[in-house]
């Protein structure tokens, strides 16, 4: 399906897969799938995702300023292992790829 490093279009991956290309949490409608979205380009906008060892990857979720509220992606997010659904981690670069 997805391989690890390798690069991939963006726009691509939700004309095949579904979800909303502009979110950074994108659960698929076509899959069981949810695709976040992270990049450097975040921290100007508040969001401070970030590595904090090789196996645990800490993301802001939707919303800019206070606490998270439980909807749409973060819902989403929060319940996909009650809900079946698989979490893939995109790395943003510049012009679409990820």
């Amino acid at each position: 399906m997805f391989i690890p490093e390798m690069r991939y279009v963006r726009r691509n991956i939700h004309n095949e897969y579904g979800g909303n290309w502009q979110s950074g949490i994108c659960p698929s409608n076509k899959f069981p799938y949810i695709f976040i979205f992270s990049g450097a380009s975040g921290k100007q906008h508040g969001y401070k995702d970030e590595w904090v060892n090789e196996d645990v990857f800490t993301y802001t979720g939707e919303g800019q300023s206070g606490d998270m509220q439980f909807t749409r992606g973060n819902l989403a997010l929060r319940e996909h292992l009650n809900n079946g659904k698989r979490v893939f981690l995109f790395e943003s670069e510049k012009n679409g790829f990820v």
